[in-house]
This record gives C-alpha cells, sequence and structure tokens, in this order.
C-alpha cells in the first residue's frame, strides 16, 4: 500500500500515531471470494474443519503477538472479520500488526494446501506427522485432515493480498463494529439463504399512503395495514435524563398494548428508543427512511438484522432519488409519519420536555376520553397539539404509565 501520510511508518490512517495505541477492525478475504470455512445456517456459521482451523489461528493472534488484544472476531464462508486493539508503546505498531496478520496467513494457507494437495504418500506422511507444519507454523499444532478438497484460485493464493482495516476513533464506532460483527451470520443468512427476506417491494398500494406518492419497502409490510395501531413519535432533544428514562417506559408500555412504533429514529432520544425496540423481541416498529432504497443488494444495518429476520421490522422510503440529510430531510419524515400513522388507526406524539403532546389521531385506535376528537383528531401536518398523558396517568405519580388519554381536567 502507498504511503497516505507523511508521517514515517505511520501509513493506514493519515496523522494518527500508532505508537499511541489504536482500536482497529480488521477484514481479510479469501482469493477470490470462495466459501471455503463453511456454511451459514441461521443466525451462525457451522464452520468446516478448514474454518474451525482459521479460527483457532485468529483467536491465537494474541497468544503468540504481545501487544495485541483481539475483541468481537467471526469467520464467515469467505472472508474473517475481528476487532482488535494495538497497545501504547510498541515499537513500529504497524509492523507488529502486519506481521501478525502475514504470520495467520501463512499457517492457514499451508494448512489449505496440505488439505488440498495429491494424496502421495510423502504429503500423507508430513500431514500425519506434522512435519509440514515446523517451519512458520507458529505453534498452533499438528494438521488434522480435511473433508475434500481445496481449490485455490488462479493466483495459487488462499487470501486476498493485504487486509482492510478501520481505525476506531469513538466508543460508538467500537460499538457499532462489534455488532457488525456478531450480526454478521444473520445478515449473510438474510441476503444469501433466505429467498425475498430483504426483497424491495415497489411501489408500495396501501391505504395509508397518498394514491400520488412512490414509496418502496423491505421487510413486513402488514405492518402497514390499517388495522394496525401506528404510533408516530418524534423526540425533542431536550429529553434528557430522567425525563428519557420515564419516556422510555412509556413508550415500553405502548408496545405492550401492540402498538406499531413508526419514526425516522434520528434524535438521541429516538435513537433510544430503537434501542428499546431491536432489543424487545415482541416490539415491532417501522422505520422511514431520508432517502431511497436502493434497488438491488440492499443490506440492512446489523441492529436491524434479528428484527429483520423475526418478521417485526420495517424500512420505508419514498422516491428513487437520493436526498441530502439535513434539517428539511428530517421535517419532511416528521410531516410523513404523523400522516401514515393517521391515515389508519394511530396516534401522532411529540415528545418535549414537558412531556408527550399528540398532533393527531385517528380515534378507532384507542380510548379517547370525551372532547379529545375536538382537539386533534385527523389533524393531518401536525400543528394542533394539546398535552397528552396515559391512561390512569397522574403527573403527580409517575408509577402508572400506558397510552389513550390525555390528562382530564383537574
Amino acid at each position: 500500500m502507498k504511503a497516505t501520510c507523511n508521517i514515517k511508518r505511520y501509513r493506514r490512517f493519515a496523522g494518527w500515531n500508532y505508537a499511541k495505541g489504536a482500536s482497529l477492525f480488521i477484514t481479510i478475504a479469501t482469493e477470490p471470494r470462495r466459501a471455503l470455512f463453511g456454511k451459514v445456517r441461521g443466525d451462525a456459521v457451522a464452520l468446516s474443519p478448514l474454518g474451525e482451523k482459521v479460527k483457532e489461528a485468529l483467536e491465537a493472534i494474541p497468544r503468540l503477538n504481545p501487544g495485541i488484544l483481539l475483541f468481537g472476531h467471526e469467520v464467515m464462508p469467505d472472508h474473517v472479520h475481528f476487532n482488535c486493539a494495538l497497545l501504547p508503546g510498541l515499537r513500529e505498531p504497524l509492523k507488529v500488526l502486519g506481521n501478525a496478520i502475514r504470520r495467520f496467513k501463512n499457517y492457514t494457507t499451508k494448512v489449505a494446501k496440505m488439505a488440498g494437495l495429491a494424496r502421495s504418500a510423502e504429503h500423507r506422511s508430513a500431514i500425519k506427522s506434522g512435519e509440514a507444519f515446523k517451519s512458520g507454523s507458529s505453534g498452533f499444532g499438528k494438521a488434522s485432515s480435511f473433508d475434500g478438497q481445496t481449490t485455490f484460485g488462479q493466483s495459487g493464493h488462499l487470501w486476498q493480498q493485504g487486509y482492510h482495516d478501520y481505525i476506531l476513533l469513538s466508543r460508538e464506532m467500537i460499538d457499532a463494529t462489534e455488532r457488525y460483527i456478531a450480526y454478521n451470520p444473520l445478515k449473510w443468512e438474510l441476503m444469501y439463504g433466505v429467498k425475498g427476506a430483504l426483497r424491495v417491494v415497489e411501489p408500495l398500494f396501501l391505504p395509508r399512503f397518498d394514491a400520488g406518492d412512490y414509496w418502496k419497502g423491505v421487510g413486513n409490510i402488514a405492518l402497514l395495514d390499517q388495522g394496525e395501531k401506528l404510533l408516530s413519535l418524534r423526540i425533542s432533544r431536550q429529553v434528557q435524563g430522567a425525563a428519557m428514562a420515564k419516556m422510555l417506559a412509556r413508550i415500553e408500555s405502548a408496545v405492550d398494548q401492540g402498538y406499531v412504533i413508526i419514526s425516522g429514529f434520528i434524535s438521541k432520544g429516538e435513537q433510544a428508543v430503537r434501542d428499546m425496540l431491536c432489543r424487545r423481541s415482541d416490539a415491532r416498529f417501522i422505520r422511514i427512511l431520508p432517502s431511497c432504497i436502493p434497488n438491488r443488494r440492499f443490506r440492512p444495518e446489523s441492529r436491524y438484522a434479528g428484527p429483520f429476520a423475526e418478521g417485526r421490522y420495517l424500512e420505508i422510503a419514498q422516491g428513487n432519488d437520493e436526498v441530502e440529510f439535513g434539517r428539511r430531510a428530517c421535517l419532511d419524515i416528521n410531516a410523513e409519519i404523523i400522516e401514515i400513522a393517521t391515515a389508519g388507526d394511530g396516534l401522532a406524539i411529540y415528545w418535549k420536555g414537558d412531556g408527550p403532546h399528540v398532533l393527531a389521531e385517528h380515534s378507532s385506535a384507542i380510548n379517547a376520553p370525551v372532547g379529545v376528537n375536538d382537539q386533534a383528531s385527523n389533524v393531518r401536518g401536525g400543528h394542533a397539539s394539546h398535552q397528552y398523558c396515559l391512561p390512569g396517568f397522574d403527573p403527580r405519580n409517575d408509577g402508572q404509565t400506558g397510552f389513550g388519554q390525555k390528562r382530564r381536567g383537574q
């Protein structure tokens, strides 16, 4: 790889001093992406004998290379992912990392070649005795026999040249790549194992959409049925700390009552709700995207792989044009979720610092008290609002939560 910065020896990321330590996300792929290491079944990889050896070699990296720590890792059919850390104070840290990966590649390549070579008596003897692995074996132990023959590509190599690395500069980036690694088998299964699991449906002809609008969707389209109770959710940035915890408790009560949550999941509060919905196996939710859904090779974000597989999640987007994400896009999303939720059974909530406010509702979806429809029913556009509380909820007593009523006069 050519140098990308003017700092001597630190050529992976411009301006970063790797001697101070670094967290890295590494990918190494087979040449030319041959699925040699196993098959994905459900949310796990059933490793082949060669895949087991690759996993063994991967997990031995910290033992054989002091100064490198291994975290989340996964052996996929045609590649491996892992998160690692280079400890501070290493001399020539990138050389240490390069040597570790080279040792890993050399050993696994030798194992694969021995499994695929002609079965001459000479090679059978070498495999049986482990002599073939004494040179550069790095202490991984004797070779074992494998089922089938390993076929190398025209280049004669098991692995692609080099490796792909991303430096992780924040806790959020580390958490995101850990999720990516953990959900990688399930994403593979959704993309390649389950026919139609991530099929883009277009256009969506549904009563909740205006006839002139062009919508696409991926996931459980039935979540948009007229009979489903939709709760459109917008959360202000003012909702923080204790107010955030109270809000989450109330949204969980809505999930308990069968509401399907629809949002752009943009603000921190909305993202906290999203994370809760992903964790709960009974939570159903819809995410509206600011830009179009690609027609080919749709790849879900890792956090949504489980909800996709469980049939409790839907992504929708309008049109076929790429939209720059910004304030205008956020406002458009907030307007759309209100219209979609209240076009059938549903309710639209804007959660501010002082609590939830109803923007619009379709009264057949809820147990509305007398007068609630006069204030907010069938408002399309979200301008009308009133203080909105939950059934039996007294602002002086936070122990009761639920959805369905505004606060009665006191």
